[in-house]
């Protein structure tokens, strides 16, 4: 049933307590009544317009009874109900913040293997954190240390017959070359004194003209007997051709590169932490083999934590980056403080239309927001959160004007 306009009254925030009727003319009655007819006839099913409210509420005051226009009735019942709710709900200093659904999310990092084998030895159980540079995992490596000590044999003989080749003969064979060249310079000396002495007599007519050739041709035989042990030396002194000391040499640094490399190799089976972090989860144990390239266990960088959230349309403009944002985490007392770092580009909800007001805010944007501050409070990847909606422009206005 209908009450009477004249039964309401302004009681609750901000009301009198009196009834809403004051005594008034015929005429003003009379023309209430013929707002309010106008009212009823351009309303439908709907709830009237904002105007309605107001011209009610403007015949109410002076004096109109409701019995007799039950629209204007049901107009002033609805604004005094929406007016209770945005008193209770949007006024009071204690209403609950909005919140739109997220979670946290973070970077992981899977260290993979590059060399395969198995696994000797797990320095990390999951959750424990780790830094940069520290031991993960050993890979077994016997037999890389078995061509390490092969390739470094390989080494010392290369090296040792690039030596030997370099710096020549021993030192008892330039000592015999020493006495061939002495021995070729005595006799080129014996010789030449036989020729001057044959060139004597030959004035004097003892010898026949054939023996000064014969000292002739010895003498040039000692000569070259001369000449001979002398490059004999100098070679033995200078060690092999330069061809040869150019092998030599490059055997020797081709040992070298086989020793590094498997040095290298054998670096690779003990894995050191990438980045500081958290081990997440060990995916091969101790004993399993690993293949080349395969993740033995996965770390969590605790500086990537990051909630991700969809904001609608009409609340964008509140989410640009750099914003300050809490998020609350269930069992936690304080709010986690975050910030703002990607909102993107791209609407998530899309039709191939033109968009309209309704449309428009049924896009949402996906928004990523750092943690700068825990509080204390533990919030792993995954955990559902709420981020909770800074006030806007307007809002921000009508709490100055309240105030």
């Amino acid at each position: 049933m209908n009450a009477p306009l004249d039964s309401l009254s302004t009681s609750g925030p901000g009301g009198t307590g009196r009834p809403l009727h004051a005594g008034a003319g015929a005429v003003d009655q009379a023309a209430d009544a013929t707002r309010c007819a106008a009212t009823d006839r351009a309303a439908d099913t709907a709830p009237p317009p904002a105007a309605s409210y107001a011209t009610c509420a403007a015949g109410a005051a002076t004096g109109m009874a409701a019995s007799a226009h039950p629209r204007c009735w049901r107009a002033a019942a609805v604004a005094a109900g929406a007016l209770a709710a945005l008193l209770q709900a949007g006024c009071s200093p204690h209403r609950e913040a909005l919140e739109l659904p997220g979670y946290i999310e973070a970077d992981l990092t899977a260290v993979a293997t590059p060399v395969g084998g198995t696994l000797a030895q797990l320095a990390v159980s999951e959750g424990q954190a780790v830094r940069q540079g520290d031991k993960l995992y050993v890979l077994e490596s016997d037999r890389e240390q078995a061509q390490l000590a092969e390739a470094r044999a390989r080494q010392i003989q290369a090296q040792a017959q690039s030596a030997n080749i370099a710096k020549g003969a021993r030192e008892a064979e330039l000592d015999s070359l020493r006495a061939r060249l002495q021995s070729a310079k005595a006799n080129l000396a014996q010789a030449e004194t036989q020729l001057r002495k044959t060139e004597a007599l030959i004035k004097q007519k003892f010898v026949a003209e054939t023996q000064l050739d014969v000292d002739r041709t010895n003498v040039a035989v000692a000569r070259a007997q001369v000449e001979d042990a002398r490059a004999a030396l100098r070679a033995a002194k200078e060690g092999g051709r330069e061809d040869e000391r150019a092998a030599a040499q490059a055997q020797a640094e081709a040992a070298h590169a086989g020793v590094k490399q498997i040095e290298w190799l054998l670096q690779q089976k003990q894995v050191a932490a990438p980045i500081s972090g958290v081990v997440q989860e060990v995916f091969i144990r101790p004993g399993e083999f690993a293949p080349t390239g395969s993740a033995v266990l996965s770390l969590l960088r605790t500086d990537s934590l990051r909630v991700r959230f969809f904001v609608p349309n009409d609340m964008r403009p509140r989410f640009m980056p750099g914003k300050v944002v809490a998020i609350a985490v269930s069992g936690c007392a304080q709010p986690l403080q975050a910030r703002v770092s990607r909102v993107s580009a791209r609407p998530e909800y899309t039709q191939p239309l033109m968009f309209g007001p309704e449309l428009r805010d049924r896009l949402s944007f996906l928004t990523e927001a750092r943690i700068e501050s825990r509080g204390g409070c533990s919030a792993p990847p995954g955990t559902p959160v709420g981020v909770r909606v800074p006030d806007g422009p307007q809002a921000d206005a009508t709490a100055v004007a309240q105030r």
